[in-house]
């Protein structure tokens, strides 16, 4: 919500003459500042104040081109670690085998095969065993150095955490950001809400469920909500009661947060409704 919608609300409920309704203004669910989460110079920043986001999608990012090459090396150095492994995981394969013949032989013809060739052969299994071991462990620290570099280059992208409307850009290419350093402004974009104020002579007349009736008159658009909200006191300093709607918007139809709009109640609308044909009538 933007800082002036309280007060815009409030004007409007001053200036409310019952058949234009109450002024309000419509407000997002939910905002969310995206910041740096490293520090770094801009690289490019995507979205403009107005910009439609997508959830996951790319707002802005800092420089990384060392962080990728250093990712690169570190991809090639863990390719040849696993060639390295595979290599060993061969070796060890031939001296299982050649201990087994040697073991088989020893056995089938007494005297075939001296108790040296076999205790030759047990000694290189097991050195081929340490070979491969070792190996794995090239291969597991080149991973983890691997996965370390690819989350830096991901914390050098700043993406959108919803659907969603840029409410504010606070930083530009080529400058110098911290960690934490707000980037852009994001409001959700799903079910908007109308935050409202109504004189604090009509409490009696409005309450939680209430159908209303939305007029947001730059889109030139009529839109059904219901009060989902009412304040439970009276605001000393205005003398007004703050009040949200839930608002029903159709498919395809967006309504900014910011945008100021009219809020018929119900209530008003029937008993108009019935002094016009009371008049009639008479």
């Amino acid at each position: 919500m933007t800082p002036s919608s309280g007060n815009t609300a409030e004007r409007g409920a001053r200036e409310d003459t019952g058949d234009k309704g109450l002024l309000g203004v419509v407000i997002s669910d939910a905002s969310v500042n995206l910041a740096a989460r490293l520090e770094g110079r801009v690289e490019d920043v995507r979205v403009q104040v107005g910009s439609v986001v997508r959830r996951g999608e790319i707002v802005a990012t800092l420089e990384s081109a060392s962080t990728r090459q250093e990712l690169a090396i570190a991809e090639a150095a863990l390719l040849s670690s696993r060639a390295e492994q595979q290599v060993a995981a061969v070796s060890l394969k031939q001296a299982q085998e050649r201990l087994q013949r040697r073991e088989d032989t020893a056995q089938i013809a007494v005297g075939a095969i001296s108790q040296e060739e076999v205790s030759a052969a047990r000694y290189e299994q097991q050195l081929a065993e340490a070979k491969l071991a070792q190996a794995q462990a090239r291969v597991q620290e080149q991973e983890a150095r691997v996965a370390q570099l690819r989350q830096r280059v991901e914390e050098l992208v700043v993406r959108a955490p919803f659907d969603g409307q840029v409410a504010g850009r606070f930083t530009h290419p080529g400058a110098l950001v911290q960690p934490a350093q707000a980037l852009v402004h994001v409001l959700r974009r799903g079910t908007p809400q109308v935050r409202f104020a109504i004189p604090a002579h009509q409490l009696q007349r409005v309450e939680v469920g209430q159908p209303v009736r939305v007029e947001v008159a730059e889109q030139k658009l009529t839109l059904q909500g219901r009060v989902s909200q009412v304040a439970p006191e009276v605001d000393v300093a205005s003398l007004m009661i703050f009040a949200l709607a839930d608002v029903e918007v159709p498919p395809g139809v967006f309504v900014p947060a910011g945008t100021p709009v009219r809020v018929k109640l119900a209530a008003q609308e029937q008993a108009r409704q019935a002094d016009g044909a009371v008049g009639a009538r008479q």
